[in-house]
């Protein structure tokens, strides 16, 4: 038996889950019709998810941040 092989159009994004779990309408918005309004809750999102997967770490009040697992 053969492995499938599926085109790029087939798949589904994990985050179409999420949006679909969410809101139905905002995942056929996002996923089907191609539409996206940001606004400033998404920005803030968008800017806190830019900054964890940047993986700089921080101290910060006597602790340690760590963002990303990057090997040294």
């Amino acid at each position: 038996m053969g492995v499938a092989v599926y085109a790029e159009d087939d798949l589904l994004p994990i985050s179409a889950l999420q949006h679909l779990l969410f809101c139905p309408r905002q995942c056929a918005l996002i996923h089907v019709e191609r539409l996206w309004a940001e606004n400033s809750l998404t920005r803030e999102g968008r800017h806190l998810h830019e900054k964890a997967d940047g993986g700089r770490g921080e101290r910060r009040l006597g602790g340690r941040i760590a963002r990303g697992l990057l090997r040294e």
